[in-house]
């Protein structure tokens, strides 16, 4: 189990954005060191907590699309008015 637990895959990898990502998100949904919640991978793709400053970075999603990874920018002129 060790080495599909992202957590654990996080301790062994410190320096790694990637793992420390799913090791936040795999401890979010439930998971801890010694324990993987029962389809975590689902929850973490269907994670509806759109406040979370790692929602666009979070793995397990079904599809990465360059439209759902880029901010649209917005016409700075209509700032103030």
């Amino acid at each position: 189990m060790s080495n599909f637990n992202p957590i654990q895959q996080f301790y062994r990898h410190p320096l790694s954005r990637a793992y420390a990502v799913k090791a936040k998100c795999a401890e979010c949904v439930g998971c801890t060191p010694n324990h993987l919640e029962k389809g975590f991978k689902e929850s973490i793709s269907s994670c509806s907590s759109y406040s979370c400053p790692l929602r666009r970075f979070r793995p397990y999603q079904r599809e990465k699309s360059l439209n759902s990874q880029k901010m649209p920018v917005q016409n700075l002129s209509m700032i103030g008015s």
